[in-house]
């Protein structure tokens, strides 16, 4: 089986405890590890600059076509303080192009803005079974790039299955968190 997954590899820099750890994040990494675990062939539709580590991928035989760019890689500072969690934008690489692609199933999940609504519609079009991670959709970043989310009317014609934590689906749909969930 082969699985496309749609998203930007990131480079986090996560502070916990007063100390900085730097490690790469985004879905597409994730998601494509893990699917190669299930024995899925997998291709990632990304973008990254020369300073990820594209040997991460390559170690664990995942295909990803025209993901390099000449900017670089999309990364996040990660303040963790106990059970609060700040986020702010560091850099963003280019947006994904989407080509057809012959797999059994898609992940969509932005990181921040690299999937355009039109490459939505064309993914939606052509996947067999589409997951759908919506938080790049609905991150907006303020005038010192701390992202936080905004409502955002996003068509989830067509999605198979979600994910989404209770504050991104009230950022989609309204309700108590049955209804959203419905």
């Amino acid at each position: 089986m082969k699985l496309a997954v749609l998203s930007h590899c990131a480079i986090d820099t996560i502070t916990l405890d007063g100390k900085n750890y730097e490690q790469i994040g985004g879905a597409s990494c994730y998601c494509g590890i893990t699917a190669r675990q299930f024995k899925f062939d997998v291709d990632l539709f990304t973008k990254f600059g020369p300073d990820f580590p594209k040997q991460y991928l390559t170690e664990h035989k995942i295909n990803f076509p025209n993901s390099e760019s000449t900017k670089n890689t999309t990364k996040f500072a990660i303040s963790i303080n106990g059970s609060d969690r700040t986020l702010k934008l560091e850099n963003e690489c280019e947006p994904i192009e989407y080509t057809s692609s012959d797999a059994d199933g898609h992940i969509v999940s932005p990181i921040y803005h690299e999937i355009s609504d039109d490459s939505f519609k064309k993914i939606k079009q052509d996947s067999k079974f589409l997951f759908v991670d919506p938080q790049g959709f609905l991150r907006r970043k303020d005038s010192e790039n701390n992202i936080s989310l905004e409502n955002t009317d996003l068509d989830l014609t067509n999605v198979s299955a979600m994910k989404v934590n209770p504050e991104e689906a009230q950022q989609l749909v309204s309700g108590t968190q049955d209804e959203m969930m419905v």
